[in-house]
């Protein structure tokens, strides 16, 4: 199979679903598909596919309407002869469905990380009329789309995401590197610093702890445009000392693997990169019970699922954990080989690559 990869985020922005993309095509470039990957010319994406070897070019979008883009996208539908276009960003589902119908006859894929459409006209003629198909990471996002009523059945398929630890990840050391306490217990959390988050409702949960006397200290990377605000809000509780702001962090694995207990404290989620990967390297995960999380999570088996938005559920659910490491590590231990089970990397790959061949195979009507 021929396959773009198609995602017009901004040059400097890198995320899951990004995180995702690259994962797919490297995977299907092992098995001897033809990847191309569409982006920003030098953007985070551009230099994480280059770095793997894998075919770019400067295709995206700025608007729905993007008429430079539109050509380039024409151009590059010429000259490699795409079986399949996937689309991370409505914009590109958009504009790649329009450019297929001047330009070959590749199917156009929505790829939904998130939940990317509502019930609403705007979004009914192109998701409905002009793509082949809609693939999320989690059932949650699959049932609300379907309960629209607009696609026939099979239009909307979950395809988990996937994650196999790799060997001799290093534990990074927060105890030496921060002068921690040796009793000290280490939180770590990443993500972008942006609402969705709900590193506010951690902030508050760590006053909670520190309250009650617990020697919990919290570690968060990520950047994003909250950081001032919440770095602040830390400030007026005088826990400086107890939730430190690392940044953007280009390998995080060191940083789980060294921690105690990784949180994430969402308020939505698709299927949650770092909970999967923490998860996978036999980490406790306390994490909150929205979208994917709940799919990846047994409450009290391989982890602990708290109420979103609620610092109280959340100062809960780590001092269930916190006072017993037996715990922990019997929680971390059935979580790595769930991930082993049911969600590795090459699980991943053999899913998705089913599907594309499926759809190839036959052609879909659409409502």
């Amino acid at each position: 199979m021929q396959i773009l990869f198609l995602n017009s985020l901004a040059k400097k922005k890198w995320g899951g679903g990004e995180k995702w993309m690259i994962m797919a095509a490297s995977g299907l470039e092992r098995r001897g598909h033809g990847i191309v990957v569409g982006c920003a010319d030098k953007s985070v994406i551009s230099k994480k596919a280059q770095a793997l070897n894998l075919t770019t070019v400067p295709v995206s979008f700025k608007t729905d309407f993007d008429v430079p883009g539109f050509i380039r996208l024409l151009f590059a539908l010429k000259k490699y002869h795409f079986d399949i276009i996937i689309c991370g960003q409505n914009k590109d589902t958009k504009i790649a469905s329009i450019a297929v119908r001047l330009v070959g006859g590749a199917k156009v894929i929505a790829r939904h990380g998130l939940q990317l459409i509502r019930k609403k006209f705007k979004y009914h003629f192109f998701f409905t009329r002009m793509i082949d198909g809609i693939i999320t990471n989690s059932a949650s996002i699959k049932k609300e789309y379907e309960s629209y009523g607009w696609f026939h059945p099979g239009f909307v398929k979950v395809i988990y995401n996937g994650f196999t630890a790799p060997a001799g990840v290093a534990s990074f050391d927060f105890r030496t590197q921060f002068d921690l306490p040796g009793d000290a217990l280490v939180m770590f959390s990443a993500g972008r610093l942006a609402s969705q988050k709900g590193f506010e409702v951690l902030i508050d949960a760590a006053e909670e702890g520190h309250k009650k006397g617990y020697n919990w200290y919290f570690f968060i990377a990520g950047k994003g445009k909250l950081r001032d605000e919440l770095e602040n809000r830390v400030k007026s509780k005088g826990l400086q000392s107890r939730v430190r702001f690392l940044g953007f962090v280009e390998d995080v694995l060191p940083y789980v693997k060294g921690a105690d207990i990784f949180v994430l404290p969402s308020f939505y989620e698709g299927m949650p990169n770092a909970v999967m990967e923490a998860m996978g390297l036999g980490k406790c995960c306390v994490v909150t019970a929205v979208n994917g999380s709940v799919e990846l999570i047994e409450d009290g088996l391989d982890g602990i699922l708290v109420e979103p938005r609620s610092s109280t559920a959340l100062f809960n659910g780590l001092e269930r954990v916190s006072r017993d490491r037996q715990v922990r590590e019997s929680m971390g231990e059935a979580a790595a080989a769930k991930i082993r089970s049911s969600f590795s990397e090459e699980e991943m790959i053999d899913n998705f690559e089913s599907y594309l061949i499926d759809k190839l195979e036959k052609t879909d009507s659409i409502n």
